[in-house]
């Protein structure tokens, strides 16, 4: 696949790049946002910090994904 550049990815990237090669590309994916708010309290930060960092970590896996390349976002 030449979207994924192999000498840049983490070892989690690398672990997610051969799924992802073994089979076809899905069409369609989800991503269920839980556990922001149970975050929070374990870290014993605002709710609201739970969630900004939800969708940092949301913003982080999206920048790793080829649906940013076609317009799926």
């Amino acid at each position: 696949m030449s979207w994924i550049k192999e000498g840049e990815l983490s070892l989690w990237e690398r672990f997610c790049a051969n799924i992802i090669k073994a089979g076809p590309m899905p069409k369609h994916i989800a991503f269920i946002m839980d556990g922001n708010r149970r975050y929070a309290k374990k870290c014993q930060v605002e709710r609201q910090e739970g969630h900004s960092q939800g969708f940092n970590k949301l913003a982080e896996l999206l920048a790793f994904s080829p649906l940013r390349l076609c317009g799926g976002v």
